[in-house]
Formats: C-alpha cells, sequence, structure tokens
C-alpha cells in the first residue's frame, strides 16, 4: 500500500474516547478482511500522529515518511494481530511506530535528535534519552486519540505542523472563533498536556 497516494476518506464523527476506540478497532478488523477504505481511515486518523512520532525519533522527514509507510504496511500485512483487550488501536500503532523510528536510527548509524530538542555542539543524546523522547512522543499521541475528530484536526495542525490559529482557520476554511472554540475544549481535556504541546488559546 501506498500511503502518500490515497484519497481523503470521510471519518466518522465520534462523540469520545470510549467510542473512538471502539470505531478504530471496528476499523481494523475491516483491514483485517481486505477493506481498504477501512484502511484509508485510519490513515487519516491516524498518519500524522505516527509521522510526528517518527520525526521526533529520527529527526529526519524522509526517514520520517519511510517509517510511516513501514507501520501501515505492517497495519494492512497484520492487522489480525491487533488485540482490543489488551490496547487502544491508536496505542498498538504508536508503538508499531516507536519501534521503527528506533530501528532506523540505529540501523544507519544516525545520531538521534528529538524535535526541539537543542543539544551543545559535540554532544549526543544516549539510548535512555531516545527512548525516553520517543515514549514522550508516543504518550501525547496516545492520549490526542482520545479526541474527537473535530478536535484532533485542529490540535495535530497547531502542535505537529506548527500553524497558528489564524493558519489553521484559513486552511480548514473555519471561522476564526471555531477553531478557537474546538481548541479550548481540546486543551480542557488534554488539561495535563497542554503545557507540554505548548498551545495558547488566544494566539
Amino acid at each position: 500500500m501506498n500511503a502518500s497516494t490515497m484519497a481523503e476518506p470521510v471519518v466518522p464523527v465520534i462523540d469520545s474516547g470510549q467510542e473512538a476506540a471502539g470505531l478504530d478497532a471496528a476499523l481494523i478488523r475491516a483491514v483485517a478482511d481486505g477493506d481498504r477504505e477501512a484502511f484509508r481511515a485510519l490513515y487519516d486518523r491516524y498518519g500524522r500522529m505516527v509521522l510526528a512520532i517518527a520525526f521526533r525519533i529520527v529527526n529526519d522527514r524522509q526517514l520520517a515518511e519511510e517509517c510511516v509507510q513501514d507501520v501501515f504496511v505492517e497495519l494492512w500485512r497484520h492487522a489480525r494481530r491487533f488485540d482490543p483487550s489488551r490496547a487502544r488501536a491508536s496505542t498498538w500503532l504508536c508503538a508499531i511506530a516507536r519501534n521503527r523510528a528506533l530501528d532506523a536510527v540505529r540501523s544507519r548509524g544516525r545520531r538521534p535528535v528529538p524535535q526541539a530538542e537543542v543539544e551543545p555542539a559535540g554532544s549526543s543524546a544516549d539510548t535512555v534519552e531516545l527512548v525516553a523522547a520517543a515514549d514522550e512522543a508516543v504518550h501525547v499521541a496516545e492520549v490526542m486519540a482520545t479526541l474527537n475528530p473535530a478536535q484532533l484536526e485542529v490540535v495535530q495542525l497547531a502542535y505537529f505542523d506548527g500553524l497558528s490559529h489564524g493558519e489553521i482557520a484559513t486552511k480548514l476554511g473555519l471561522p476564526l472563533g471555531t477553531v478557537k472554540s474546538r481548541l479550548r475544549l481540546a486543551l480542557d481535556r488534554l488539561r495535563p498536556l497542554a503545557e507540554q504541546l505548548d498551545l495558547e488559546i488566544a494566539r
């Protein structure tokens, strides 16, 4: 499967994290049966998250995109391995992304530098720091996956893509007030992560 060539699917409205988990599990079951539309829906929901996790670890856009490809190929080929009684779909996909990115760093001999982390010249991130950065990125993505699609979209654009409120409003064709309202509702739910996400309500 080529993730970069997928059409934009229609993702059902989700009212709660529990319903989101149930929908994701149903989509993965459909993928296991060869349903391409279900695969597209999962890519649309989690593709950006997977890319962000990979990029925070490998610090290379092309390599991160390769990791995304690997993650969704794994999903397509081995969807039947997913057990909803053991983990959420978001947790499962984020764990695959984490492991693929760590493997990419190790196999290519790259020096990992987590995004937004500035290190003095000559310093290096050891394995413990790398894994900690990876786990932090996965944790953020997992919590954000409990948002409904409208809230998730604006938070992803602000956190992962670095867009301002005005830029998000323009990109989505929404009033600025609607964007701020969705972000406010999302951050109320994500309050423990608000400082980590570095998102401001009025911007």
